[in-house]
C-alpha cells in the first residue's frame, strides 16, 4: 500500500513537472525569438507585406490604457511585437522564466510567500527545516491593441503556475475608452506603493488582490487627480460550521473607488470599499455590510532613496490580506446561533525604505504587520497578529535578466499571547523577454 501511494505521488509530481517544463520551453522559445528579432518585414513571394516583427511597441496607444505593473512585472519595453500591415492591430507576446529557491527554518505551507498565519506555535510539531525550489512564478502573456475610428481596444491576458492546481490567470481583461471589464488588480490594491520583494505577495500588511470587475476611470478629474470606480467580485471569507444550516453567496458586487495623484515629492493614493456579504440562514436572507479604507504614499527621499508606506483598515475585508485570506475571518459566528455574529476589524500596514546603490543594484528593508480584532467568544489559539521584517536585494545582471535575494523574519501571535517565529531565505532568478 505504501509502495502504491508512492507511485501515485511520483506520477502526480511527474505530471506537474511535465506541464511546467512544457510551459517553460514555450516561454524560452518565444524569448529566443524576441531576443534575436529586430524590426523587420516578412514578405510573400510577390513582395506583399504580411506583418512586421519588432522588439518595441510600434502602436502608440492612448494614455488611458490600463497597465498597472507590480514591481517585478515584465517591463513594458519587453516582448515580441507583431503588427498587421495596415498598422491598426498589434500583438505583444511576453513572458518570463522564473526560478525560485527557498529555505525555511520551520515547516511553512506556502513557498511563494511567507504567510505569518502558517508559522507554527509551540506544540504544533512543525519545527523541521525545509528546502524548496520551483518554477511556479514563470509567466506567459499576450496583449492585443486594436485601433478603431473612436478609441483603441486593448486586451490583456497573463498567466503563471502559482494556482492551486498549477495554472493560474493573473490578468484577463479588455478595455475601450474609460471602461474596463475582466480581471486585474482591485482598486483596493495599491500596486504603485509596493516595493520589490522576492515574496510573491509583497510586505505583510499589504493588500495585493486581483478581482473580476467592471471599472470606469476618469483621468485628471481635478487638480491632476485620477479617479476610478469599480464593481468587483471577491468570494466572501467565511468560516461556517457544518452543523449550521447556512448558505453563503454573493448577492451584489463590492463597490470600490480610488483616487491617486503624483506630486513633486512622490505620489499618494486613497481607496475605499463597501463589501457586501449575503447568505441564507435558516431560510432567512441575511445581508452584512462592511467597510474599508486604505491609503499609501511613495516619497522620494535623499539621493537614490525612496519610502513606501501603506495602511488599510476595515470590516469584512480580511480576504484582502495575505495572512487572513481564506481563513473565514470576515465574520465570527457566536454560539448558540441566536446570539448573532460579529464582523471583526482587520487592519494592516507596512513601511519600506529602498536605496539604489547603482543603476543595476538596489536594496530595501520593510516592516509590516496585520492584526485581527480579538473577540471574547473565539478560541484562545486563534490568529491575532502577524509581523515581519524583511530585507531584499536585486541585481539587474543584463538586459532582461535579474537575480534577487530576500531574508524574512516573521512572527505569529495568537489571541492568548502564545507566539511562534520563522525565518526564510529566498533566491529568485528570472529572465523577461
Amino acid at each position: 500500500m505504501i509502495f502504491h501511494n508512492h507511485i501515485l505521488l511520483n506520477n502526480n509530481s511527474a505530471g506537474k513537472l511535465l506541464k511546467q517544463g512544457f510551459f517553460v520551453a514555450l516561454v524560452f522559445l518565444f524569448g529566443m525569438i524576441s531576443f534575436n528579432v529586430n524590426a523587420q518585414e516578412i514578405e510573400e513571394e510577390e513582395g506583399k507585406k504580411v506583418m512586421t516583427l519588432s522588439a518595441v511597441d510600434t502602436i502608440q496607444t492612448d494614455s488611458s490604457k490600463v497597465i498597472e505593473d507590480a514591481p517585478l512585472d515584465i517591463d513594458q519595453n519587453r516582448g515580441l511585437f507583431i503588427v498587421t500591415p495596415d498598422q491598426r492591430m498589434q500583438l505583444r507576446i511576453l513572458g518570463s522564466v522564473r526560478y525560485l529557491v527557498v529555505y525555511d527554518n520551520v515547516k511553512l505551507q506556502s513557498k511563494n510567500s511567507l504567510n505569518t498565519y502558517e508559522i507554527p506555535t509551540p506544540g504544533t510539531n512543525q519545527n523541521l527545516p525545509n528546502y524548496y525550489n520551483g518554477l511556479e512564478q514563470t509567466r506567459l502573456g499576450f496583449e492585443v491593441t486594436r485601433k478603431t475610428d473612436k478609441d483603441n481596444v486593448f486586451i490583456r491576458l497573463e498567466t503563471d503556475f502559482a494556482g492551486k492546481n498549477g495554472f493560474r490567470i493573473r490578468h484577463a481583461y479588455g478595455q475601450i475608452s474609460r471602461f474596463l471589464l475582466g480581471q486585474t488588480w482591485s482598486l483596493f490594491t495599491h500596486i504603485n506603493a509596493l516595493p520589490s520583494t522576492v515574496d510573491f505577495s509583497g510586505p505583510t500588511g499589504s493588500t495585493v488582490v486581483r478581482t473580476p470587475q467592471i471599472r470606469y476611470s476618469i483621468p485628471k478629474l481635478y487638480a491632476e487627480t485620477n479617479v476610478a470606480f469599480g464593481l468587483e467580485y471577491t468570494p466572501p471569507n467565511l468560516g461556517l460550521p457544518d452543523s449550521l444550516s447556512v448558505e453563503a453567496f454573493q448577492l451584489t458586487p463590492d463597490v470600490t473607488v480610488r483616487a491617486d495623484r503624483k506630486f513633486d515629492w512622490g505620489s499618494a493614493q486613497v481607496s475605499g470599499i463597501l463589501p457586501i456579504l449575503s447568505g441564507k440562514v435558516e431560510d432567512k436572507l441575511e445581508i452584512v455590510y462592511g467597510w474599508g479604507v486604505s491609503a499609501s504614499f511613495v516619497v522620494d527621499s535623499w539621493i537614490n532613496g525612496k519610502w513606501y508606506v501603506q495602511g488599510a483598515i476595515g470590516k469584512a475585508i480580511s480576504r484582502y490580506f495575505n495572512e487572513l485570506a481564506g481563513k473565514g475571518y470576515d465574520i465570527h459566528i457566536k454560539w448558540p446561533l441566536d446570539e448573532g455574529y460579529v464582523t471583526p476589524v482587520s487592519f494592516g500596514y507596512y513601511a519600506t525604505y529602498e536605496h539604489n546603490w547603482t543603476s543595476d543594484l538596489y536594496s530595501n528593508i520593510s516592516y509590516g504587520a496585520v492584526v485581527l480584532e480579538k473577540q471574547p467568544f473565539t478560541n484562545d489559539d486563534i490568529f491575532h497578529r502577524g509581523q515581519t521584517i524583511r530585507m531584499n536585494t536585486f541585481w539587474n545582471i543584463t538586459d532582461g535578466a535579474t537575480a534577487g535575494g530576500e531574508v524574512v523574519w516573521g512572527k505569529r501571535v495568537n489571541k492568548n499571547g502564545v507566539s511562534g517565529n520563522a525565518t526564510r531565505v529566498s533566491l529568485l532568478f528570472y529572465y523577461d523577454f
